[in-house]
């Protein structure tokens, strides 16, 4: 009887296990749905958040990327405005050096010879020889052409013009300005190997042309340039000791302290 007992009551305990087993799974299921939707509730959130950030960083970034083409833009406009200052700065400069140097070429006209005096060979209507006067005329029309092509801003056909008029007139009156402003024509094109050499023949062939200063100017600030610190120096100094009355040679003493 005891045993029938037992078996009675061990039955519903074991059905009851049973129960609590099955059950088991079905809560650790639902345990698992809420963990994982807190898991993707939190991944939303944080991705919500990095989007927000970047969309945040790109607006910034948009809004200084903007400021910084304005600053180019103002920069760019203040460049062309220097360089045009510079180029009309030049051209005045030559045109007032050109008018000086033929002052200084002027010589005194020559004494009125009377009819009596003349030799007796020489015929009333003979003419001079017109050929000085042609030259002259087509020097000054090659030159003129050259510097016009300056004024334009054609720098690189004025490089090649100018070029040319050094080569082609190289004892005229104008070889030195046209040599100058070959250097000055290379200056504006970045070239400034081409505006060493262009003014160092200036200085070799006319040490004494009033553009001679700014010549050796041009030549140490396109060193300084070129990363050639030293060359520089020398040259501001050389500038400083053969034209110290020049206004090149005063800008060249302040460059000297840096």
């Amino acid at each position: 009887m005891t045993e029938r007992m037992t078996r009675r009551f061990n039955l519903p305990a074991a059905l009851f296990a049973a129960g609590v087993l099955c059950a088991l799974p079905t809560q650790a299921g639902i345990f698992d749905d809420d963990v994982a939707r807190k898991q993707i509730s939190d991944l939303q959130k944080s991705t919500s958040q990095t989007l927000i950030e970047q969309n945040r960083l790109a607006e910034q970034m948009a809004r200084e990327v903007a400021e910084l083409r304005g600053q180019i833009e103002v920069l760019t406009n203040s460049i062309n405005d220097l360089e045009k200052r510079q180029k009309d700065l030049y051209l005045d400069l030559d045109t007032r050096l050109q008018a000086i140097e033929a002052a200084r070429g002027k010589k005194p006209a020559a004494p009125v010879v009377s009819d009596t005096a003349k030799p007796a060979a020489e015929k009333p209507d003979a003419k001079p020889d017109a050929k000085p006067a042609d030259d002259a005329s087509a020097i000054s029309k090659s030159y003129e052409s050259a510097l016009a092509l300056a004024k334009a801003g054609k720098f690189k056909e004025a490089a090649a013009a100018f070029d040319k008029f050094v080569k082609t007139y190289p004892d005229s009156e104008q070889a030195p300005a046209a040599q100058f402003w070959l250097g000055n024509s290379y200056d504006m094109l970045g070239d400034c190997k081409q505006v060493i050499s262009s003014q160092q023949k200036l200085l070799a062939k006319w040490p004494k042309n009033s553009r001679a200063p700014d010549a050796l100017a041009k030549i140490a600030q396109c060193q300084a340039d070129l990363g050639q610190k030293a060359e520089s120096q020398k040259s501001y100094k050389d500038l400083v000791a053969r034209y110290p009355d020049s206004k090149a040679a005063a800008a060249a003493k302040q460059q000297i302290k840096k």
